[in-house]
């Protein structure tokens, strides 16, 4: 197995880490452009450090799992990025689109954490990445419960986050399937024990 360094993410890794998660869910990410690089500019600036741990082989970041408590998000949608990246109206109509998903607040008590994203880099994926990042994350932080939400078309990130001891406690049907490309989230959770 790779040798994997789990760490908070700095200041520097700001621009990798967009460009991972630009290629990590590159499939959602191809309504803003096919360009990798255009997607991760319009997500650097909206990264918030502060909630990224980053997990990396060779000095090369290949994973990160973003989490937060209280009222705070992991990323930021800055209309304007979109707007140069897919154009003025279509970038728009994308930001406001996603702008909930990644800035509504959330309700959670000082005892909860969410786990709001959680991206491999797709060269590194079936390292055990994933399992990494949760178990640094359940193993050096005081939460006793620990939170996330994922679609349902996303099986390969369900069946890690069930070996990781997460359980599903709510699904919740989305307004448009069609255009999201999935029918529901499916809420998981897990406790430290």
């Amino acid at each position: 197995m790779e040798n994997i360094i789990i760490r908070k993410a700095i200041e520097n890794d700001r621009k990798v880490l967009a460009q991972v998660c630009a290629h990590a869910f590159q499939h959602d990410w191809s309504i803003v452009s096919e360009n990798s690089n255009i997607v991760a500019h319009a997500l650097g600036s909206g990264i918030n450090i502060e909630a990224y741990l980053v997990a990396t082989i060779d000095n090369e970041i290949a994973g990160f799992l973003s989490y937060v408590t209280g009222n705070q998000r992991a990323q930021m949608i800055h209309i304007k990025n979109f707007q140069k990246a897919a154009g003025f109206f279509k970038g728009y109509a994308i930001a406001m689109m996603i702008k909930k998903e990644f800035e509504e607040p959330l309700h959670f008590n000082e005892n909860q954490v969410y786990i709001d994203i959680l991206g491999i880099e797709p060269k590194f994926h079936h390292l055990g990445i994933a399992t990494q990042l949760i178990q640094y994350l359940i193993q050096n932080t005081d939460f006793t419960e620990y939170i996330l939400k994922v679609t349902t078309i996303n099986v390969h990130a369900i069946e890690c986050y069930k070996k990781n001891g997460f359980v599903e406690y709510k699904r919740e049907k989305v307004k448009y399937p069609k255009q999201m490309g999935f029918d529901a989230y499916i809420y998981m959770k897990r406790n430290k024990q």
